[in-house]
């Protein structure tokens, strides 16, 4: 069996789809759309999607791709999220110009990153963002994201919790074709 998430191994999406959906391999999709579209065409048997953030809000776009869409919400799942300040090994907090991550990753600490100065810098996931990071081997660059994406990408965790609510967390839908 196997479930599509949005993202990376490391992303928001990787983590839910492991905590909810233990019996199944994840399996990593570039959009959210095509998290749908693996589950619609059965290349997946579930797919696991993010419907809004405590502190960011609804993921936009979310609400219209699920009622375009002929798949069933089988369950809603609440994620605590741990939002993680990473750079490179050797980078420091003073010396970044700009934080990377999903627009709805920064949202959730916009008032940490106004208070570090920096620029802000979208990106189509957490972990697609560490994943650049590491490739990208810029010391003055940082991003938002897990403590497992910083594991999987051989990043420092330059500061903890940097979301602007210690209660953060997101909501995720876990959908199917309505024939499961």
């Amino acid at each position: 069996m196997k479930a599509a998430y949005q993202g990376q191994p490391g992303a928001f999406g990787h983590e839910a789809c492991l905590t909810f959906l233990p019996g199944f391999e994840p399996v990593a999709k570039p959009s959210f759309a095509e998290v749908i579209e693996a589950v619609e065409t059965g290349e997946a048997d579930r797919g696991i999607l993010p419907v809004e953030n405590s502190a960011a809000g609804p993921v936009p776009g979310m609400a219209a791709l699920l009622d375009a869409s002929p798949l069933a919400v089988l369950a809603r799942h609440s994620l605590p999220v741990r939002m993680h300040l990473l750079g490179l090994p050797g980078s420091r907090i003073d010396a970044l110009v700009s934080v990377a991550s999903h627009p709805v990753a920064l949202a959730q600490s916009a008032k940490a990153l106004a208070a570090l100065g920096v620029r802000t810098e979208e990106a189509s996931n957490t972990a697609v963002a560490a994943m650049a990071l590491r490739d990208g081997q810029d010391p003055t660059r940082a991003v938002l994201a897990s403590e497992p994406a910083a594991a999987i990408y051989g990043l420092t965790i330059l500061q903890r919790d940097v979301h602007d609510q210690p209660d953060n967390r997101t909501s995720f839908c876990v959908v199917a074709r309505k024939s499961a």
